[in-house]
């Protein structure tokens, strides 16, 4: 991370997140989660420890397995009303979730419904937005037209996100090295523009041993991005805070 717990006012780790505490004190402002599975912790996080009504957005999980998605979950119930148990999705802000994915132009795919960020963040004032992205992939078009249009980045307080390398859903073989090499610029950029609160890269170096044996399947092969010794960096999850939320020094 480039960005030390003072800078912040504090962190607060949750999963594999980790909130710069002043960058969340505006709750006149919406939550957009992308990629949803059974639970969206992150969005029940925004809820009911920030106190931001969330927005989730998922056109591949099963309803049937996801109470956010199948609007089965307690919605709107007033703070402290939900006990954060493990077992149990609760949101204490009202949510509201559709089956639509996240895309870089609106239309659809295999029969699936896909929707853009800058349309979601169209009448959005400034530093207006915290956005969650874990599209598996499709993250990548999505970035690059957010770093090309000032304006949209600047809507967004904080951006946590899974990012993976090298991968699309839907495909059974690696891209390119040269499809690579363009998600690592945008990820690169995206750096530049943001600040990084904290990664999991961090917990997944503890559990990494140089010159232990690893895997053996010969269908392992070299991971898509990885440092010059070999730790992989194919897929990990990462936060960011924007630059104007900082101390000036930082920004």
């Amino acid at each position: 991370a480039d960005v030390q717990e003072e800078d912040c006012g504090g962190f607060h780790l949750y999963g594999d997140h980790v909130f710069c505490l002043n960058a969340m004190k505006e709750t006149n402002a919406i939550a957009l989660s992308y990629g949803i599975e059974e639970r969206d912790r992150w969005s029940e996080k925004m809820s009911n420890l920030f106190h931001v009504s969330p927005q989730l957005y998922d056109c591949f999980q099963d309803p049937k397995e996801s109470p956010p998605l199948s609007k089965t979950a307690p919605n709107g119930i007033g703070a402290g009303a939900c006990s954060d148990g493990p077992d149990v999705a609760c949101y204490e802000m009202p949510y509201e979730s559709k089956r639509i994915c996240l895309g870089a132009s609106a239309g659809f795919v295999d029969g699936r419904p896909y929707e853009t960020l800058e349309s979601h963040l169209l009448d959005k004032d400034p530093l207006s937005a915290y956005v969650k992205m874990d599209v598996e992939g499709s993250e990548w078009d999505v970035l690059d037209h957010l770093l090309k249009h000032e304006e949209l980045r600047n809507k967004i307080r904080t951006l946590d996100m899974e990012v993976h390398f090298g991968y699309s859903p839907g495909l059974s073989l690696d891209k390119g090295h040269e499809a690579v090499t363009r998600e690592v610029e945008i990820f690169e950029r995206l750096a530049r523009t943001f600040r990084v609160t904290g990664s999991t890269l961090e917990v997944y170096r503890e559990g990494w041993h140089p010159g232990k044996p690893g895997c053996t399947n010969p269908t392992c092969g070299e991971p898509a991005v990885h440092t010059a010794g070999g730790f992989s960096m194919s897929q990990f999850a990462v936060s960011f805070v924007n630059r104007q939320l900082l101390p000036e020094a930082l920004a």
